[in-house]
């Protein structure tokens, strides 16, 4: 077997790097602001600091665990030829067919989340009870979500991997824009 006939998977993480870059950048936007405020208001820069302390408070409470963590350090996204895998709440992974996925996209730019939904949840692998998989933002009983903040390779190569396995799906499908 050569190794263009092997079936290829790609594999979505978690990126340590991509986290701490995203909230380097959530502080200093912030601070920028307020150094600017400061010094327009006739206040020296460092009253700035302040604005520096409410965004670390708000990044500490948004950001979603680091791998080392213990929320998720398994790969949350796979995807090969045959399936689409998904690792949920605790030690569980969910493995859909490619014929039995009937949604799957991305949405949000700041914070992407890919919401997927099978056609039949008794074809997954295990089967799917309903509400099974309740958590960040789902709104229906078998629609799983999954955060994509922080992930390597990124939400780009996901949008065209989805396009290219979905059985029949369109550009917009995949990017979340036909509702």
């Amino acid at each position: 077997m050569t190794r263009t006939d092997e079936p290829r998977s790609v594999e979505f993480g978690r990126s340590t790097l991509r986290l701490v870059r995203r909230a380097a950048l959530g502080l200093l936007a912030p601070a920028a602001i307020g150094v600017v405020v400061s010094l327009v208001r006739g206040r020296p820069w460092w009253d700035a600091l302040w604005y520096l302390l409410f965004a670390m408070l708000f990044h500490s409470w948004r950001l979603p665990t680091l791998p080392g963590g213990s929320q998720r350090t398994r790969l949350p996204v796979r995807l090969d030829d045959q399936r689409l895998e998904v690792s949920g709440p605790g030690d569980t992974t969910l493995a859909i067919d490619w014929s039995n996925v009937e949604r799957a996209e991305i949405r949000g730019r700041l914070t992407p989340l890919l919401r997927v939904e099978p056609a039949d949840p008794e074809l997954t692998r295990p089967p799917m009870r309903r509400w099974q998989w309740a958590g960040y933002g789902q709104s229906r009983p078998y629609e799983i979500v999954v955060p994509l903040t922080g992930m390597t390779p990124g939400p780009g190569v996901l949008r065209r991997e989805l396009a290219r396995r979905l059985p029949g799906a369109t550009r917009e499908d995949t990017l979340g824009l036909r509702q």
